[in-house]
């Protein structure tokens, strides 16, 4: 058994319990566009965030076996979950990798851009795979390690993206700690 072997996405309602995807309105009411005026690339690139008052609330730090540029509370939330990985999943640990978490563009869906805006693009999303293998976006396949992975992601109220339409092998934050940052002056 490799953690990078794919198997088939487990059934609906065995993940992401009790947890809500953020939304395009929940992440405007919060922080606004972090791109001013909303002019993302229409091409889907990515952007770094050019408004001066959301680039106060990102930052890059070690959030565990690699590095992340993110929202701070995403990042601080990140190291907490590595750490608890790190301790209980010691040999999934090392083989994490990501594919980036800030990235300021419309959604990229099979290939299609938009019409919504990305999570990464406020950095609360973070895209994971296991090792040198990437995950293919719809599929309806995961990482044995990414399924082992959603379940510290879901009880620190991150959702796991393989719930989506089109299965996703990233993490989001979750609207539910959206709310729960907001309450604690995080946000």
């Amino acid at each position: 058994m490799k953690y990078s072997d794919l198997i088939d996405l487990p059934k609906p309602g065995t993940y992401n319990i009790g947890l809500v995807s953020a939304k395009n309105s929940d992440m405007l009411k919060y922080f606004g566009h972090p791109v001013l005026d909303g002019k993302y690339d229409p091409k889907g690139k990515c952007m770094r965030p050019n408004d001066p008052e959301f680039q106060k609330r990102v930052a890059s730090r070690k959030v565990g076996p690699f590095r992340a540029t993110g929202l701070l509370p995403a990042l601080d939330s990140l190291k907490s979950i590595f750490e608890r990985v790190e301790r209980e999943v010691p040999d999934l640990y090392p083989l994490l990798r990501n594919n980036g978490m800030l990235c300021s563009r419309y959604t990229r869906i099979k290939g299609k851009i938009g019409p919504g805006i990305s999570n990464h693009s406020w950095g609360t999303a973070l895209d994971m795979f296991i090792e040198g293998d990437t995950e293919k976006q719809g599929d309806n396949k995961v990482q044995r390690g990414l399924l082992i992975l959603a379940n510290y992601f879901n009880a620190a109220g991150w959702y796991w993206g393989a719930a989506f339409p089109t299965e996703d092998g990233m993490h989001e934050v979750s609207r539910g700690l959206l709310a729960q940052w907001k309450k604690d002056g995080l946000i």
